[in-house]
């Protein structure tokens, strides 16, 4: 009872964000996420995890939010998944399946990896508040790190920046969120491939 109510708010969640677009951010390639219904989060980490991932993705000309399969205004349609609906090495904090060489429109997080990693930096009481808003955190970054293969449709790994390869949970405490961007070949990937590529149709 709790997944499906838990469920139902992240639903609602998405149709407010959905209504809340800006005439700023409409200029923007708009990203579309679709949440699974067996992704375990609630409406206030998603809210937060979605926050992270556009200030991340915003100064790139991205806007990302939460919407529904059916949704108009998408210019690319992105299902998000949890981790129990595939397998995956028990380290991944999320990944995204490739295809003959090609990403999939499919991002998988691990909500609990990213809460043990975090559990683990400070053992003892946390005000949970603090807990969910660090686990949103560092699930933000994830997504924003696999948005970045399907957007660029590469698997390449950097030795910083939003590509880098490892993403560490003790980071969310001291690496500000703008340490996390593209380089100035992955920027040109990605103008060449939003130019390139046609977006979704409107109904």
């Amino acid at each position: 009872m709790r997944g499906r109510a838990t469920c139902a708010c992240v639903m609602a969640l998405v149709a407010s964000g959905a209504a809340a677009q800006t005439p700023a951010q409409s200029s923007q390639l708009a990203v579309c996420l679709v949440l699974s219904p067996k992704l375990s989060i609630s409406v206030r980490a998603a809210a937060l995890v979605l926050a992270e991932s556009n200030a991340i993705w915003s100064p790139h000309g991205v806007g990302v939010r939460w919407a529904q399969p059916s949704d108009d205004g998408c210019d690319r349609r992105i299902s998000v998944k949890g981790d129990q609906e595939a397998p995956a090495s028990e380290s991944a904090l999320g990944w995204v399946p490739f295809v003959e060489g090609r990403a999939a429109q499919l991002v998988f997080l691990r909500v609990g990896r990213a809460r043990t990693l975090i559990d683990a930096l400070s053992p003892g009481t946390r005000p949970e508040a603090l807990t969910e808003f660090l686990v949103a955190r560092l699930l933000g970054r994830s997504l924003g790190h696999e948005l970045g293969h399907v957007l660029l449709n590469s698997r390449s790994h950097e030795d910083s920046g939003l590509m880098r390869a490892r993403y560490r949970a003790r980071d969310v405490l001291s690496v500000p969120t703008s340490a996390y961007t593209l380089n100035a070949v992955e920027r040109a990937r990605l103008f060449a491939r939003i130019a390139g590529e046609p977006r979704l149709p409107t109904r």
